[in-house]
């Protein structure tokens, strides 16, 4: 998982006009340290692998706190996009959420990545709130 989670940030880092840099200095076990704490009822992980290699094309991680479910990574390799994997990869985070009496589901995307907002409305999410930014010098 951690080969494309590092793919995700460098996809975030290069598709981002304004805030690139902020994915520059992010590490994978840095990132991954908040969720040790949650148990495995609270916590879901989804690889999907490719078949004849093996290796790992996508992940899907969520969170649950107080009955509200939270998508906190999902990413699929761009060769292997069209597929349908993220939308299987949504589905069983959505039933999972379902299955533990989850109320709301959130998650965070990035203003820029258009066609993961995308996504996301498929799936029934709505915007909610943008976080702006101004930087000075």
């Amino acid at each position: 998982m951690k080969d494309v989670w590092e793919r995700n940030r460098q996809f975030h880092e290069e598709m981002s006009r304004f805030f690139g840099h902020y994915y520059t200095s992010l590490v994978f076990e840095e990132r991954m340290k908040p969720f040790s704490g949650f148990g495995e009822n609270r916590i879901k992980i989804t690889i999907a692998e490719e078949e004849e290699e093996k290796s790992v094309i996508g992940y899907c991680l969520s969170t649950i706190d107080n009955h509200e479910g939270q998508m906190q990574t999902l990413h699929v390799l761009e060769d292997f996009r069209g597929n349908d994997i993220g939308k299987e990869l949504m589905r069983r985070h959505l039933e999972w959420f379902e299955t533990k009496g989850c109320t709301e589901i959130s998650l965070v995307v990035s203003n820029e990545n258009e066609k993961a907002i995308r996504f996301y409305e498929n799936h029934g999410f709505r915007k909610n709130t943008i976080e702006m930014r101004l930087f000075k010098s």
